[in-house]
């Protein structure tokens, strides 16, 4: 259950990486 939690925290982060890298360009 911890790592399910700990995936989703992390595919968040990439999301908002990922937004953040394209409102950039």
């Amino acid at each position: 259950m911890l790592d399910i939690f700990i995936l989703m925290f992390f595919a968040i982060i990439g999301l908002v990486i990922l937004s953040y890298i394209i409102y950039l360009l």
